[in-house]
């Protein structure tokens, strides 16, 4: 997720980490991941794994039912010699809009999204403490 994802659809730009969502059923198996790699001699900094100087945030699917569903609508990719899960495009702007910072590039994005599946992703994880919903009207000037 986060600016590699964005980068797969739509034009990349720089991004200076890895966002990783991971399917968890605890606290306790996320804590596990950091065990893991300070096991394998990774540096931790702050909430960074660093990997290849690389610096990887891993968001666990117990943040909020949006976050699991995200992980289990993932689609297989190829990347290289391999393949791995991406995001859609619709569960991108949908997390975005969590956090909406304006570097996140929503308008590019909505772009290359099937509006319908988006605005039903919206309507269903829509909070009243993070209107993703309000969020989402205001970009687009739509009274849907």
């Amino acid at each position: 997720m986060g600016g590699y994802a964005a980068n797969y659809y739509i034009e990349p730009t720089f991004t200076s980490d890895i966002d990783v969502l991971v399917l968890v059923d605890s606290d306790t198996d996320y804590s596990k991941i950091f065990a893991y790699f300070t096991q394998q001699g990774y540096k931790i900094v702050n909430l960074y794994v660093v990997i290849d100087n690389t610096q990887v945030q891993f968001f666990p699917s117990t943040i909020s039912p949006l976050y699991q569903q995200t992980v289990i609508n993932a689609k297989t990719v190829p990347f290289r010699d391999t393949t791995t899960r991406m995001i859609t495009a619709e569960h991108l702007v949908a997390l975005l809009l969590v956090s909406y910072r304006p570097k996140d590039r929503i308008s590019q994005l909505l772009k290359v999204v099937d509006e319908n599946s988006l605005w039903g992703i919206v309507r269903h994880y829509d909070t009243e403490q993070n209107s993703i919903f309000q969020k989402l009207k205001e970009i687009l000037g739509t009274n849907k």
